[in-house]
This record gives structure tokens, C-alpha cells and sequence, in this order.
């Protein structure tokens, strides 16, 4: 409850101590929003000072109390080594104002943009957010992901390997993974190169990729290992394609399965999404992140009662501090 405390006062006190709502009654209508999928307005009166004062919230100081929150559930997990994933997840938009801070997608479910979100996450020994970026129009994901990385880093365990998709199949990302000698494992759409090697592989079989790629109109060279497996469990004449610097092995697979788990997370995440009709990218950024420091607060929270559901544990926090006195 205490990092749930922390984190809002934190976002609070970086534009303002002139707020004069109780910050409980704050996380209150906040829980009970993410808990019922709704708007704060539909579950208190709240919400326009909330907004009033989030709009002149900078991104870092979000960024910034959403890290102290992180070290701190890193340190009561007692996280050591760890395996991480990286993927983005989306928030429709169905308003008019997007402009830059939306991203286009294949129309669906009455609209073609949405709020994007770049996530680093634990995978393994147990899962926890560690942070998000906004993921905006024109934005080069790559630029994006060495930032994760970076911040990763920098927190007190030691990482093993990185999970990707195969939409983090870039070169120039390859490139930066290998220079910093961070182990890697990419899942690789089966384009003419890859089709190419799964002709000339009998179950199991590497190949040294190189390629040329261009990025700020200069040219240079990226390479990689390739691993094909054939799913001989299925059946299916199925080929695994991956872009990796870990030994061959039919063990690559079940590692790369584990990306799966930051898919699990955004289904969580989902239970708790508060929902707003703002514009405004800082705003939907902080309930973006809030419902993070809810998932990761109730991870924390599972390893002392580990048969309290999301939102049972959703439920308890918001009557503890609605019920809690000035």
C-alpha cells in the first residue's frame, strides 16, 4: 500500500503542494476506476483537480517516481538474476485531438489510433513491470528500446538474456545488444533470407547473417546468428526462426516462450485500465502508469498471499484508503 502512497504523492508534490484533496481519497477514486474499468469522474468528483494539476506534470517526474517504486519492489522480491521482455501494448483512441501522440493501427473496434506504450518487464524468476515509454508518432523504437535498456541497467540485478518479438527485429538494435555484450534472443519473421536457411536445415541448424542497413544516411553492417528449429512436437512442418547470440539449442524455444509471460502482464494490466477522454499524453501516461504500480504492488503483495486475485487485491486497497481519516 505504501508504494501506492509514494507513488501518486510523488507525481503530485513535482507540480504542486497546493492540492488540496487528501492524496487517499486520490488512490482511492483511482483504484475503484481501475478495479471497474471506468473513468475517475464516474467514481468521484475528484478528477477534474486530479487533471488540473497532472497537466503540468513532466514526463521525467513520472518517469522518476515510477523508477523509486520499481527499486523498491525489485528489493522486497529479492530479484537476482533475471530474464526481461520487451513489447508494446495500445490504448485505443477514439477522439479527434491525437495528433502526434497517437499511432496508427489496422482499424479496428471503430478506430484506426492509439495510445501506445513501449514496456520492459521480469519475465523471470517472477514477473514485474519495471517501466514504460510513451511510443508516439515518428518516434524510432529503437532509440526508444536503448533507453529501456539502459534504464535496466542501471537497477540492482544482473540481466541474463533479453526476449523480443519480431517486431524488435532491427538492426540496428542487433547492433547495440551486441556492442554492450547484452545476450539476446529475437523472434524472426520467415521473409526470403529465412526461408533460404529453413531449406537447408534438418531439425536444428545455425548460420552467420550479415547484412547491410542504412541509418542516418550512412551505411553499416549488422551481424547476427541465426537458429533454426524444426517444431518436431507438433508436426506442423513449423519452423522457429531466431535472431540470437546464445548457443544452438531446441532450449531456445522454451526461452522464447517466455516472452509470453509481458503478453499475461497486459491481460492483468487490462483489469485495471482507467479509462479518460483526455488529449492530453500526460495524463493518459500517469493512468497508464498507475495501473502499472498496481500490477507491481500486487506481484509484491503475492508473495505473502499468493491466493488473493488482482482484483480482490484491487478491491482491498480501495477500502483502505477510502476508509481511511484526514
Amino acid at each position: 500500500m505504501s508504494l501506492i502512497e509514494k507513488w501518486t504523492k510523488a507525481v503530485l508534490k513535482s507540480v504542486s503542494n497546493s492540492c488540496r484533496v487528501a492524496t487517499h481519497k486520490i488512490i482511492s477514486a483511482l483504484v475503484e476506476a481501475g478495479r471497474t474499468i471506468s473513468y475517475v469522474e464516474t467514481v468521484s468528483n475528484k478528477a477534474d483537480t486530479l487533471h488540473r494539476h497532472l497537466k503540468n506534470v513532466h514526463e521525467l517526474d513520472l518517469k522518476k517516481a515510477f523508477e523509486f517504486n520499481t527499486r523498491k519492489a525489485i528489493g522486497r522480491m529479492g530479484l537476482g538474476r533475471v530474464v526481461l521482455a520487451i513489447d508494446t501494448t495500445q490504448e485505443l483512441y477514439y477522439g479527434k485531438n491525437g495528433i502526434l501522440n497517437v499511432r496508427q493501427i489496422e482499424r479496428g473496434k471503430g478506430t484506426d489510433e492509439a495510445f501506445t506504450y513501449l514496456v520492459i518487464s521480469v519475465v523471470e524468476p517472477k514477473p514485474l513491470p519495471l517501466m514504460a515509454l510513451p511510443y508516439k508518432q515518428g518516434d524510432d523504437v529503437t532509440t526508444l528500446v536503448k533507453e529501456l535498456i539502459a534504464y535496466a541497467r542501471s537497477l540492482p540485478f544482473i540481466i541474463k538474456l533479453i526476449l523480443c518479438d519480431r517486431s524488435f527485429y532491427i538492426w540496428d538494435l542487433i547492433s547495440y545488444l551486441s556492442s554492450i555484450h547484452m545476450k539476446y534472443l529475437i523472434f524472426v519473421p520467415q521473409n526470403k533470407a529465412m526461408k533460404k536457411y529453413i531449406a537447408q536445415t534438418n531439425l536444428i541448424a545455425s548460420y552467420e547473417h550479415v547484412r547491410k542497413y542504412n541509418k542516418y544516411k550512412t551505411n553499416f553492417f549488422g551481424k547476427t546468428k541465426i537458429v533454426i528449429i524444426e517444431d518436431v512436437i507438433n508436426k506442423n512442418n513449423y519452423y522457429w526462426c531466431f535472431a540470437t547470440n546464445l548457443k544452438q539449442s531446441v532450449y531456445l524455444i522454451y526461452k522464447y516462450k517466455q516472452r509470453w509471460q509481458i503478453e499475461t502482464d497486459f491481460r492483468v494490466q487490462d483489469e485495471a485500465r482507467i479509462k479518460t477522454k483526455s488529449n492530453y499524453a500526460i495524463i493518459r501516461y500517469f493512468y497508464f502508469m498507475t495501473s502499472l504500480v498496481l500490477v507491481a504492488n500486487w506481484e509484491v503483495n503475492r508473495m505473502k498471499h499468493p491466493a488473493v486475485s488482482f482484483k480482490k487485491y484491487l478491491k482491498n486497497v480501495e477500502q483502505i484508503f477510502s476508509n481511511e481519516i484526514t
